[in-house]
């Protein structure tokens, strides 16, 4: 009996790990660009899309941009394409 609950947890686990995973690609995709709408108040600011990985489609999607209060508690990291020895990876500087 504990050797059946040992092998669910480790297999539990070890779905978990690899579903973690982080994606690399060959090339960056093609940035698509987008129609900024009007500001929407005065002091907003445009913050850039970037890129999620999907790891059900094993793909980047980008993210379209948005206009935010730059006096709000989150902080913004514009992000960048980085080459590794894998590939390339989205990361936020």
């Amino acid at each position: 009996m504990k050797k059946i609950i040992f092998l669910i947890l480790l297999g539990g686990f070890t779905l978990t790990i690899n579903s973690c995973s982080v994606g690399y690609v060959a090339e960056p995709p093609t940035y698509v660009e987008v129609n900024i709408s009007p500001r929407p108040y005065p002091n907003y600011i445009w913050i850039e899309g970037g890129w999620v990985w999907s790891s059900s489609r094993n793909v980047y999607i980008q993210k379209k941009g948005y206009w935010a209060n730059p006096n709000s508690a989150r902080g913004h990291r514009k992000g960048e394409w980085k080459k590794y020895d894998r590939g390339y990876r989205w990361e936020r500087r």
